[in-house]
């Protein structure tokens, strides 16, 4: 188990450093510290641990919303928010893993067996955030607003973000972008999200 971490780990590195079609087994041997048989052993293929680094990503930053959506504490408001700033989080992104995730997307056309990963209309992800939007339409009595619009525009807004932090990780600010998620929300839900109060 820990010599399958090591390679996936290993895999990442290499895609950040030399890109998908830069990572050859030699690299990942290499950054590794493992024999190259271990990568057959674990995984079958260069191809197929290339994919548990994608896997990986993904289940990580799965892992981050779904447990603020399955929070029985909190109310639909709370929960957006708490995904809006899990979605700024370090431990998602930072230019590392960042960097891996684009490198993945511009293989993902031409390898279909990346795109489930990386797909920027994820239907679980998109299914939550929807959810929580038309609660907040019925609890707020919002009814000219359309909540599908609403969810594909922040999830819109969500990925311009993410772009932006790829090309300017040095500058941007996770904070400044909460709040550019909270104006677009505010001027629908104007309730439900007050920047201020949420930001002190």
């Amino acid at each position: 188990m820990q010599n399958r971490k090591q390679l996936i780990q290993a895999a990442a590195d290499a895609i950040h450093k030399y890109g998908i079609r830069g990572t050859t087994s030699a690299r990942i041997q290499e950054l590794s510290g493992l024999s190259r048989g271990m990568v057959n052993l674990h995984f079958g293929s260069k191809e197929k641990l290339l994919l548990a680094v994608a896997e990986e990503l993904s289940a990580r930053y799965a892992g981050q919303w779904k447990a603020i959506a399955d929070n029985p504490e909190l109310g639909p408001a709370e929960k957006l928010i708490s995904i809006l700033k899990s979605d700024f989080d370090p431990l998602v992104l930072n230019a590392r893993d960042v960097a891996i995730w684009f490198s993945f997307r511009a293989e993902a056309l031409s390898n279909p067996h990346i795109f489930p990963f990386i797909d920027s209309r994820d239907k679980r992800f998109r299914t939550v955030i929807l959810k929580l939007l038309e609660q907040i339409k019925r609890d707020g009595e919002y009814e000219d607003v359309d909540a599908k619009l609403a969810t594909d525009a922040l999830i819109a807004l969500l990925e311009g973000l993410w772009t932006d932090y790829h090309l300017h990780s040095e500058i941007f600010k996770p904070e400044e972008a909460l709040k550019i998620c909270l104006f677009v929300l505010q001027s629908m839900f104007p309730k439900h999200f007050e920047t201020r109060s949420i930001l002190g």
